[in-house]
């Protein structure tokens, strides 16, 4: 449908931007926990995930870890070489074997002013302050049980299937990581995914786990 000043809304999303024959891409792959940048690098590039998984993370100054997201295939990351330091203030590292396309940031905006997408480009950064500001209010408002079930479920449909009442994913996460993206310690994290099994809110097979995404929901708005 065409919008109000005539123009079809056929823009291209930001990953489209990387498909652009004028648009110099690296490719690289990384394997598992393996960085593709850290803390302190010089690294002024945006990145498309062709394949694989990728951890955003940050550690305090005693080592504790604190992961800020998972993207998959398809994701764009890297929005803070658009800060003016031009270091890097988190570390971006492959969960498994990942390849990714790798752009400069200033060729990376000369494709998007091409491709009339800046707006698009805002919203995308507005969006991931969005996460940022959502998993800050859930870790002020929120128990770690609670937030445990949102993180299983929101992993579980981005990055696995809808069968029935379950979303399945093959999980390549551990309880450590896990435990770094609740901001609680493993063990908790163990006691949690026990109490989940023995409720139904998760059945798990190997790495395999399915998520009842209405069971889940449902000790989400309990009191």
């Amino acid at each position: 449908m065409p919008s109000k000043d005539g123009r079809a809304h056929s823009l291209p999303s930001l990953r489209d931007i990387f498909d652009r024959e004028s648009l110099p891409v690296a490719r690289l792959r990384a394997d598992a926990q393996q960085a593709i940048y850290a803390t302190g690098d010089e690294d002024d590039a945006m990145y498309l995930i062709e394949s694989g998984q990728v951890k955003l993370s940050m550690s305090s100054a005693s080592g504790k870890d604190c992961v800020l997201a998972i993207y998959a295939a398809g994701d764009v990351f890297g929005e803070s070489c658009f800060l003016d330091s031009g270091r890097r203030n988190e570390t971006a590292s492959a969960m498994q074997r990942t390849f990714v396309r790798k752009v400069l940031r200033r060729d990376y905006l000369v494709e998007v002013e091409k491709a009339s997408a800046m707006e698009m480009l805002l919203r995308h950064l507005a969006l991931r302050l969005a996460e940022r500001q959502v998993a800050v209010f859930d870790l002020v408002t929120m128990d770690a049980e609670k937030r445990l079930a949102k993180v299983l479920l929101g992993i579980a449909e981005k990055l696995g299937s809808i069968d029935g009442d379950y979303a399945r994913v093959d999980l390549r996460i551990s309880q450590e990581e896990l435990s770094q993206i609740v901001g609680t310690t493993r063990p908790r994290i163990t006691v949690f995914m026990q109490r989940f099994r023995k409720r139904g809110i998760v059945v798990t097979a190997g790495r395999s786990i399915a998520v009842h995404r209405r069971k889940a929901l449902q000790l989400l708005d309990s009191d």
